[in-house]
Parts: structure tokens; sequence; C-alpha cells
């Protein structure tokens, strides 16, 4: 409960997190009746950037950079080069390409959101999957919770 429950940032994330998955479920469901594309990517833009943002919090990211750079505070839950941040920021980037493509692309937006879509869930999965194996593995890193 700790971990997705513990403070007011993780409370937040993880109430976007499950509206985020839930939006991912209902575009790949119904991937054969939308209508309007445009706005179920913008949409899942918003949605998926909203929810990393408040993860960004939640896991003191912030720190992983500062850290980095000067070493005047602690790391965060995961540091820059991890490989949790890796594959965060090739997410992202990839995502916000397709978002740039679908744009000038109309008609490969329904691909194009699959996509984008098959991307946001393997990101989430895999962070998420990793955060809960360092919880039971070294509990000690969440005690900022």
């Amino acid at each position: 409960m700790k971990l997705y429950f513990g403070n007011r940032d993780t409370l937040i994330s993880s109430i976007i997190l499950i509206i985020n998955t839930c939006y991912m479920l209902w575009g790949y469901i119904n991937r054969f009746k939308i209508n309007r594309w445009g706005i179920a990517i913008i949409l899942f833009l918003l949605i998926n950037g909203l929810f990393w943002y408040f993860a960004n919090i939640r896991d003191l990211y912030s720190n992983s950079i500062v850290h980095a750079i000067d070493k005047s505070v602690d790391n965060g839950l995961f540091s820059v080069g991890s490989i949790q941040s890796i594959v965060f920021w090739i997410g992202m980037i990839a995502i916000w390409i397709l978002g740039i493509i679908s744009i000038f692309k109309v008609e490969y937006r329904q691909s194009i959101f699959t996509i984008m879509i098959f991307i946001g869930f393997i990101q989430i999965s895999f962070i998420e999957i990793s955060r809960i194996i360092l919880f039971f593995s070294s509990p000690n890193y969440f005690d900022y919770l």
C-alpha cells in the first residue's frame, strides 16, 4: 500500500496511472470504432504526460538529475543512467515523435495511436515492475514515502 498510496504524490500518480491504463485499454479495444484519431492521440499525450510528471515527482527523479550534475543531493529512486531512465526517455521521445508525425500523416493515425499505446504500456510496465521489485528487495529506498 505504501508503494502506491504512501503520500499525496504517490496517491495522485496512482490515480493517474489507473486512468492512463484504462484509457490505453479502451483505445486498444475500440481502435476500430474511434472516428476522431487526432483527439484520441492528443488525449493520450496529455494523460500519459501528466502521469509521468507525477511519477517523476513520486520517484524523486529531479534529485537524480541534480545528483548527476553536482552530487549535492542524494540520488532519486532511479539514477539518470539507469535502464529505467533510458526506457522512459526512449519511450517518451518515440511517443512524441509519433504524435508529431500524426499531425502530417492523417491516414496513419489509427496505426500511430496503436503503436503509441503499445510503447506506453511497455514503458509503464517496465518501470512499475522495477519499482515493485526494488520495493521488496530494498525497502530502505522508499523511506521518503
